[in-house]
């Protein structure tokens, strides 16, 4: 895999700035994307390779092929997990980001004609009878006003055997804040680094408590909400009609 394909490695807040911007998806990102995200998100790999695995359960369980959607699908890591172990012809997978260049990106990794890639801001999406939705590090970057009614667009679509995960970073104590500040020196990030990616990130990433998150799901129409896998302050939740 070349450089292009693959991303490059992230440096981006290792040198002194004048001013720290706020975090956007740009394509200066979304270059150091998958190098970022390694680095920063305990799990993630492992996360993105069970999602797959869980989607490949679910589809034996229902005995038919599945419609995926990948919300906020960034470089595809998901959407390509999900077209490996979902292998039937008969699979759709539809990824939807609002990073014109992160779509892009997406679209050189990922050939798979099942897969359909479109860039536009998620809120604004519509689908229906959808067997398996994907929302990986997502909602914590939609203006918390809007999360619920977001939630409740994917309840609609959702079939009523269908499955839904979010992943997401949550409240923590300081205990756990000082462990992930660990992890991400162990990946080699410097002081500079992670206190400038935290400013970066200060006013666009708002995160809420794992019971927030629980209870806004519930208020969205999902009646079975589980935690399936945690890190450190990283959960992600299967959530059921």
């Amino acid at each position: 895999m070349n450089e292009e394909a693959s991303g490059s490695l992230d440096h981006l807040y290792a040198e002194k700035l004048a001013k720290v911007e706020d975090f956007s998806f740009d394509k200066t990102v979304t270059r150091v994307f998958n190098d970022m995200v390694r680095r920063s998100v305990p799990g993630y790999e492992t996360i993105v390779e069970l999602i797959g695995i869980v989607a490949s359960a679910h589809c034996q369980r229902l005995n038919r092929p599945l419609h995926c959607l990948d919300l906020g699908c960034s470089r595809g890591a998901v959407t390509q997990c999900l077209s490996i172990q979902l292998p039937d012809p008969a699979t759709r997978i539809v990824a939807i980001d609002n990073s014109a260049s992160m779509v892009q990106a997406a679209q050189k990794e990922i050939t798979d004609s099942r897969v359909t890639f479109i860039t536009e801001d998620i809120r604004e999406s519509e689908f229906k009878d959808v067997d398996f939705i994907v929302m990986n590090l997502v909602l914590q970057f939609v203006n918390p006003e809007e999360r619920f009614g977001v939630l409740e667009k994917v309840r609609r679509g959702l079939r009523n055997d269908g499955l839904f995960i979010l992943t997401e970073k949550i409240q923590s104590d300081s205990e756990f804040v000082d462990y992930h500040h660990a992890f991400k020196r162990a990946r080699g990030y410097s002081e500079l680094e992670i206190t400038q990616k935290r400013d970066a990130l200060e006013r666009v990433m708002i995160i809420d408590s794992l019971e927030t998150h629980q209870d806004r799901l519930r208020n969205a129409g999902f009646s079975e909400v589980t935690v399936w896998f945690q890190l450190l302050n990283w959960v992600s939740l299967i959530a059921r009609p």
